[in-house]
């Protein structure tokens, strides 16, 4: 290869900076190695953003993997110990049930029994109640009869009351016949020996007055004893008529209230049958109940096959979550071994790579706030990497090391900005986790307000670059 000095050293310089020369016939060689550098570079850039770009949605899978596997591993613990109380459930349902089977038996013989006995109680209820019509009829008829003797009764004591006129009468008669005999036999003795036989016949007269008051007197007597006999009857009629209708009006009440009882009775044979149809109904029940307990601890048993199935898939995506762990960190490793590679003349990137790179950085750290918003607003937990050197920021922050001054301090100024805002998101899921829920829209607050800071500082650093980029000023220079 035979080459001027003064190209030659030209040539040399370009290649060595990697910057852009002027092509000439006689570099042909210089030339095609410049532009497969130059080449080369585009595909490191290409490579850079590609893996900056697929290490950021490995972070974001492994976020989502861990957050998963560990939800996993909770819905797993619990269908575990859900199938072990619905199989010991199921076992006692199944014991419960055969006790209540038997019993539900011995129920239905009673019930059996108390229809005998209600249709017996039934008969005897019908045999009082004739008995009880019968007495009431008999107990009217006394009552009527009671009250016609009292009427007679009363019909006697009107005639005693007339024979007592008529002997007082008599009495008086016999009064006025006895002071005629007096006077007779006064005129007698008067009269001599010629009113001898006067006096006699006055003398019988008077005799005959005096007996006929004594038989008044006695018959008055009579008559005052068959009064006051008359009415004793009479008040004893009335007692006993007033007995006789209370004895009714009980036998009544008697009768309703064996009336009701016949009515409850029917009510209760009623309640007995439908309780007897309720039972059969029931039996049925049991026996559905004896087969859904017996499907259900099959059931049991198939999902806890299952449940022991989805352990090991636990544990599959756990060792696949890893695997992708690992792959983040060597993709990691790789951006980092790029951004030092970066810095040399050979492999340095266009400003274009690192704003579009800021750019995915941002539009990243926007989706994080609004997942802590939504976090915030609802108290629940959602996968957010807490991690600052795992989020889209942090695997580019952490890999590329701009050296121009004009934004260098800025850049190295994110540090610890964006850790404290991360910080953010740890407190909002402790917070959460503790039941802490008031204390969240202030958590929030602080985070939106360090975002905001570190958004402006992010946004400046892009104007920056846009700037040095018109001045074909590179940030790794």
């Amino acid at each position: 290869m035979r080459l001027h000095n003064k190209n030659f050293h030209t040539a040399i310089t370009s290649i060595s900076n990697l910057t852009d020369m002027e092509y000439k016939p006689a570099n042909r060689e210089l030339n095609q190695i410049h532009q497969r550098l130059v080449s080369g570079r585009k595909e490191f850039e290409q490579a850079v953003f590609c893996t900056m770009d697929a290490v950021i949605q490995m972070s974001a899978m492994d976020l989502v993997l861990e957050t998963n596997v560990n939800t996993l591993d909770e819905v797993n613990e619990s269908i575990t110990e859900s199938v072990h109380t619905i199989s010991e459930s199921a076992a006692s349902t199944s014991m419960i049930s055969t006790e209540v089977s038997t019993a539900h038996e011995n129920l239905t013989s009673a019930i059996v029994e108390v229809s005998d006995e209600s249709a017996k109680i039934m008969d005897e209820i019908s045999v009082c109640t004739q008995h009880l019509d019968s007495v009431s009829g008999f107990s009217a008829d006394i009552i009527s009869n009671a009250k016609e003797m009292k009427t007679d009764i009363q019909g006697l004591l009107d005639v005693v009351s007339h024979m007592g006129e008529a002997i007082g009468a008599i009495s008086a008669i016999s009064s006025q016949t006895n002071l005629l005999a007096l006077n007779a036999s006064i005129e007698a003795a008067r009269a001599g020996e010629a009113g001898k036989g006067f006096a006699v016949v006055a003398e019988s007269i008077r005799k005959l007055a005096d007996e006929t008051k004594t038989l008044t007197e006695r018959m008055g007597a009579f008559l005052d004893s068959v009064k006051e006999a008359s009415e004793k009857s009479v008040n004893s009629v009335d007692g006993t008529v007033s007995e006789l209708e209370h004895m009714n009006e009980d036998i009544r009440k008697i009768f309703q209230i064996t009336e009701n009882n016949r009515t409850s009775m029917v009510h209760i044979n009623d309640s007995v049958s439908s309780l007897a149809a309720v039972s059969e109904q029931i039996s049925g029940s049991m026996n559905e109940l004896d087969t859904y307990s017996k499907y259900v601890h099959e059931q049991c048993e198939e999902l806890k096959g299952r449940a022991e199935s989805l352990s090991a898939c636990s544990q599959s995506i756990t060792k696949a979550a890893q695997s992708s762990k690992a792959c983040e960190e060597q993709l990691e490793t790789s951006t980092k071994i790029m951004g030092e590679l970066a810095r040399d003349a050979f492999y340095m990137l266009d400003n274009q790579v690192i704003l579009n790179c800021m750019e995915r950085a941002v539009a990243a750290h926007q989706s994080w706030l609004q997942t802590l918003k939504e976090m915030s607003q609802s108290g629940q937990l959602q996968p957010l990497q807490t991690d600052c050197t795992k989020c889209g920021l942090g695997h580019f922050y952490s890999a590329f090391h701009p050296v121009n001054p004009a934004v260098k301090e800025l850049w190295d100024g994110l540090d610890e900005k964006h850790r404290t805002f991360h910080s953010y998101g740890t407190q909002m899921m402790a917070a959460i986790r503790a039941g802490r829920t008031d204390t969240l829209p202030q958590i929030y607050e602080n985070a939106r307000q360090c975002s905001n800071g570190l958004t402006s500082d992010m946004q400046q650093l892009i104007r920056i670059i846009g700037s040095l980029s018109e001045k074909q000023i590179r940030i790794f220079t």
